[in-house]
Parts: structure tokens; C-alpha cells; sequence
């Protein structure tokens, strides 16, 4: 099985085997070519193979005659408000976020902060595979340029800026974090200090040896969830490897499903300001619940972080996000921000004084099973398109692989952006139906794949 991703937002696969130097450096010259030159940031997670692939990267900008800003180990979010603040073409943030330590990928970022668009990324892609590089003479090869030292300060201070800060100051949190020893390690004590709460640190070195899978999900959450009880904390957070995506652990120790990250979020976030929510296909249908609380529409996308966010800027949203813990609110910034999220969820229990259990107890209740089945990439989407089967006489949504849905639930089968995989995932008022369903599917789709 080839464990190689090409998007149109980047490359992703297994370091050694199908992620090499030689082809980070092709991408990040193709990129490089699209861009033409100018200031580009370069941000990395804390895996291994890291600063291998960003020695790769530089070395292709700078050959294609691109100056280049290297932040260094930088949570994705970070790097993406930098490339604004400092009017960059551009960036390149080599994290693989949820994936196991032996995956990386190269994500290309444009000028206005957001991953590339459909029509950015197939004009990489071209350039990519037809191999049309620039190649600057000596004279004007591109010039490393220093970092700015404030750079994770200034985001915090504007992040600062835009929260009710003062509120989540007198309420004076006590919070368990857990950023699996990744890009977020460190600058969640700036975070804290910044909201001025008291930070019980969990894997907080940046070695890039992760924990536990990097996945911030209930299963992930054990050691969180027992220094809260420990340490009689008022919420805790998972993140992943580069700070994009969390998971939340409430005030009793409840491991909380990652989908709870936007409806919680939402609900705050609607209650000051009114207008469109985009979520995805696979995206829980308490956000539609709470969305029409407050008299909103919700608009579903694909999913992935630049199909969400192009159509947050084009429907002109007020926020946005995925079931696996992503959030984005364009007020602040057009990009999944965990430490964004972390902010508003304290906001919300800080204004509205009500613990995170409470908070999560006022949404709507929904079952939801998610599971993954490997499958060749040559194959994966003909077993997708097979699953229509399953569903005669139902309509189907077909925008991301087949999704179906009645008054009690829905079902959502596609390909995976990001692994060799089909992705299953299935939400019912019962959690029996929702079993039974998830069953008949994965039997179904693994006996194609086998």
C-alpha cells in the first residue's frame, strides 16, 4: 500500500518510505516557483524527522530565489497569524497534526494566512509534476531572513486582545494541558499567562517523542482526566502535534468527544454575533441544534481545513470547524486555532458561570461511532461510490463521499484526506441503531477492501 497523500494543500506520507528529502524539496520548489520569490515562513512540529524535511524545504526556496523567515518548531496556528502580521507570500508548516510520529507533511499556507484553495493548490500541483522550477542564478538566490523574537508574544497579545481576557483573569482557572510533547509545548505557558490561569503541564517537552497518539480524542485523554480529579482542575486539553486541533477533559474528569469542541464554542461565539456556521459532512448535528438556537444557518463542506475555510470567507461565516476538534473564528483569524479555542471555552465558562460539565450538559445529545478501514488508494474511492448500494430509495448527499441521513441520524462515508483509509462515521438519537448501522457498514466496506 503506497502511504503517500497529495492534496492540493500539500504532500503527507511516511518518513523514509514515501516522504523524502528529494521530494520535499520538488514540492516546496514548486511552491516556491507558484509564489515567485518574496518572504516565506517555514514553522515545523517537533517530530524526528522534522528538521531533515526542513532543511529540505529551505534549501529549495532559497534555490528558487525566495527569502526565507524560520520559525522554527511554531504551532501552525502561530505560523499562519505570522505570515499576516508579516505581510509574507506565504508559509510552509511541516507537521502531519493528528498523524503517528512516522508520518510527516509539508503544508503549503498563502499570503492571506489560510491553506491554498482548490484552484492555488492545482496550480502547485502542475508545476509539481511537470517539474517547471525556478532555479535563481547565484545573484539572486533567495537570502535567509531572522525570525522576529516576539513572534508567539505577538500572538498572544493579539489573541489577548480579542478575548474577554479580564473576565477568564478574575475567574482565576486551574487547567490541565497536554500538548502530546509537540509544537505546542511551551507556548501553552505563554497561553495561560497570558489568560491568567494556573497550568498544570502534562507532556509539555518538546521532543517530538509522542506520549500517546497524537489524536486528541477521549481515548488519548486517561492521564489528563486523572490529574484534573488530582489536582481539582476546572477543565482540561488535548492537543495535537501542532496545535490546530483539541479534545477537552471537564471539571469531574469526563474524557469529552472531540465533537463537542465546536457546538460548545459555537454556542458562545452565536450569542454575541449572528451569521453563518460552516461544518463539514462528518460533523456531529448538535452544531445544526445549537446553530438554530440562535437563529443561524449551517453551510456543509468537505472536509479538511481549506475546504471549510473557503467556504467560511465565501459565505461570509461567523465560525467554523470539523468534528475532530477544529475550530476557526475569522474575527481573529481564518485558521483551526486550539489555543483560540481553549481561549473561548474559558470565556464561556467565565461570563456565563457555568463549569465546563454544565456547559456541555446544556447541548444536545447525539451518539456518534467513528471508525477507519484500510484500504489501497487505487480502490478507496470505488468502495466509497459502492456504499450508495446500502441506502435505496434514500437521498444522498454525494459532495465528499456518500452521506445519508433521516429524522433520527445520518451516516457519512469517504475516503480519508490524510491516510490510505475509509472513514466511517455514523450519529443516531440511539446508541443501539448507531451500532448496528456502524456494523452493517464496516462489514460491508471491509469486505471490498480485504
Amino acid at each position: 500500500m503506497k502511504l503517500l497523500k497529495v492534496g492540493l494543500s500539500g504532500v503527507r506520507g511516511i518518513v523514509g518510505e514515501t516522504l523524502t528529502p528529494g521530494l520535499a524539496m520538488d514540492f516546496a520548489s514548486a511552491f516556491g516557483t507558484y509564489l515567485g520569490g518574496g518572504p516565506i515562513l517555514v514553522g515545523r512540529d517537533t517530530r524526528t524527522s522534522g528538521p531533515m524535511l526542513r532543511a529540505a524545504a529551505v534549501s529549495a526556496l532559497l534555490a528558487a530565489g525566495c527569502d526565507v523567515i524560520d520559525l522554527g518548531i511554531c504551532p501552525t496556528p502561530v505560523l499562519q497569524f505570522q505570515v499576516r502580521a508579516l505581510k509574507a507570500r506565504g508559509g510552509i508548516s511541516i507537521t502531519a497534526g493528528h498523524s503517528g510520529a512516522d508520518w510527516n507533511a509539508l503544508t503549503f499556507i498563502g499570503g492571506n494566512g489560510t491553506y491554498l484553495d482548490e484552484f492555488q493548490g492545482s496550480e502547485v500541483l502542475d508545476l509539481y509534476h511537470l517539474e517547471e522550477f525556478a532555479k535563481a542564478p547565484s545573484e539572486r538566490l533567495g537570502r535567509p531572513r531572522p525570525a522576529p523574537r516576539d513572534a508567539a508574544a505577538r500572538y498572544f497579545k493579539a489573541l489577548a486582545r480579542f478575548l474577554g481576557t479580564e473576565a477568564v483573569r478574575r475567574a482565576g482557572f486551574k487547567v490541565v494541558i497536554d500538548p502530546c510533547n509537540g509544537a505546542g509545548a511551551g507556548f501553552i505557558d505563554a497561553m495561560c499567562r497570558t489568560l491568567g490561569c494556573e497550568l498544570v503541564p502534562v507532556n509539555d517537552q518538546p521532543t517530538g517523542v509522542f506520549p500517546h497518539d497524537p489524536e486528541p480524542r477521549p481515548r488519548n485523554a486517561g492521564e489528563v482526566a486523572s490529574i484534573a480529579r488530582i489536582t481539582s482542575a476546572q477543565a482540561g486539553f488535548l492537543l495535537n502535534s501542532d496545535g490546530s486541533r483539541l479534545s477537552c477533559v471537564a471539571e469531574d474528569g469526563e474524557t469529552l468527544s472531540e465533537e463537542y469542541a465546536l457546538p460548545l464554542i459555537a454556542d458562545h461565539v452565536l450569542s454575541r454575533r449572528r451569521g453563518p456556521v460552516v461544518a463539514t459532512l462528518s460533523t456531529s448535528r448538535m452544531i445544526d441544534d445549537v446553530a438554530r438556537r440562535h437563529g443561524c444557518p449551517v453551510v456543509r463542506a468537505r472536509v479538511g481545513q481549506s475546504h471549510v475555510i473557503q467556504t467560511l470567507l465565501t459565505e461570509d461565516g461567523v465560525l467554523a470547524g470539523e468534528g475532530s476538534g477544529s475550530v476557526a473564528v475569522p474575527a481573529f483569524q481564518p485558521a483551526f486555532d486550539a489555543f483560540l479555542m481553549i481561549g473561548l471555552i474559558l470565556e464561556a465558562m467565565a461570563t456565563r458561570k457555568k463549569t465546563l460539565g454544565e456547559l456541555v450538559r446544556g447541548l444536545p445529545k447525539y451518539h456518534i461511532i467513528k471508525d477507519k478501514i484500510a484500504c489501497p488508494l487505487e480502490r478507496v474511492h470505488t468502495v466509497v461510490q459502492d456504499v450508495r448500494a446500502l441506502f435505496p430509495g434514500r437521498p444522498l448527499s454525494l459532495l465528499d463521499g456518500v452521506r445519508a441521513e433521516d429524522e433520527e441520524g445520518w451516516v457519512h462515508v469517504r475516503a480519508s484526506a490524510t491516510e490510505p483509509m475509509i472513514r466511517i462515521i455514523v450519529e443516531n438519537k440511539s446508541l443501539e441503531k448507531a451500532q448496528a448501522e456502524m456494523e452493517r457498514i464496516a462489514l460491508f466496506v471491509s469486505d471490498r477492501t480485504a
